[in-house]
């Protein structure tokens, strides 16, 4: 009975309403495959008409799991790329019956900086962990991770243990799209810029461009390479660098955030895009559409979707097989023929 002396709902109420079995309903609760779709809709569909939801402690006592994911980000979360990312990782969870724990990363005036990744992971008791955002250096943080039994996987950082896999974009034929794009342009003079390349995507984007750039015979002076950071600002800095430049290329490659920041700076002087300079991007973020930039989209909600179900065939004890995600070439209006 509830507060009202009403008798509550029960497993064995909705297997009766759905006609269904009583373990057919506990296996459609518990997120079990194998169970036809029409029949899973039609259970799910009961429970929402009465308002039945099982009880979240038994339901993990019984599953021995915690129907937790902890989440953990190295920047922040209005970071615009994974700010893209994140609703891909909320849907595919949470439409299996898992919640989201945002762990607070180890920053400066956080509390509990000196628990660890596997540490945070096991006194939350999280199913599994989702990792975004981190660079090469952080990789030692992670040793005792990714030996133990803790599923996990690594959102742009190639790592891999007996229960750690990653999902990352084809960042090599990312480069390789953005220079032929203005290579068939007519361009031959192009410069780069992107965040640090301690990331492994910028670090792959990096080898694409430089291998496409000598493959096409095209020019890149070592002045015309900048790789510090991924936001607006650092966009100016390039800008402020190669109006000092005697020689200048006729288009850059850039990060989208840099990107941005780049065509900004040039109309704050006046100059236009393309008109004074083409550029191709990175990433295709929101900000982008807004600049009529021409960039390289990557998939970002995908994404999401792609690593919450790597992690759970890895909870399931699945395959945990890295992926590769694909990447595609966005016309715009910042780039111009030279020809």
């Amino acid at each position: 009975m509830d507060k009202a002396g009403v008798r509550a709902i029960t497993i064995d109420d909705i297997a009766k309403k759905a006609n269904v079995s009583k373990a057919t309903v506990s296996k459609v609760i518990n997120s079990y495959s194998g169970i036809n779709e029409k029949t899973r809709q039609a259970v799910l569909k009961v429970m929402r008409e009465h308002n039945y939801w099982p009880n979240t402690t038994a339901r993990s006592l019984s599953m021995q799991r915690s129907y937790l994911v902890g989440l953990f980000m190295a920047s922040e979360l209005l970071d615009s790329f994974f700010r893209e990312v994140i609703p891909g990782i909320e849907a595919t969870l949470g439409s299996q019956g898992y919640d989201i724990l945002y762990f607070a990363d180890k920053r400066p005036g956080n509390t509990g900086v000196t628990f660890g990744y596997l540490e945070k992971c096991r006194d939350r008791r999280v199913d599994g962990a989702i990792l975004l955002s981190y660079i090469r250096g952080d990789i030692p943080e992670f040793e005792s991770l990714l030996a133990s039994d803790i599923p996990a996987v690594f959102i742009d950082m190639t790592l891999e243990g007996p229960y750690t896999s990653y999902v990352i974009s084809d960042n090599h034929k990312s480069a390789r799209l953005a220079v032929e794009c203005l290579h068939s342009l007519g361009h031959r003079e192009v410069g780069y810029a992107d965040g640090t390349s301690r990331s492994v995507p910028a670090e792959r984007r990096f080898q694409g461009f430089m291998e496409t750039v000598n493959r096409l015979g095209m020019h890149c002076r070592p002045e015309w390479i900048f790789q510090d950071s991924f936001d607006e600002e650092y966009g100016y800095h390039v800008i402020e660098n190669l109006e000092s430049m005697e020689q200048q290329p006729t288009a850059m490659v850039a990060q989208d955030n840099v990107a941005v920041g780049m065509i900004r700076a040039l109309w704050e002087r006046g100059k236009s895009v393309p008109g004074d300079l083409s550029i191709v991007g990175f990433d295709d973020l929101e900000i982008s559409r807004h600049y009529n930039l021409t960039t390289v989209k990557q998939q970002k909600y995908e994404m999401g979707v792609a690593a919450s179900e790597l992690l759970l065939n890895i909870i399931n004890h699945k395959s945990n097989k890295p992926i590769v995600m694909d990447t595609d070439l966005i016309i715009r209006g910042s780039c111009m023929s030279i020809k």
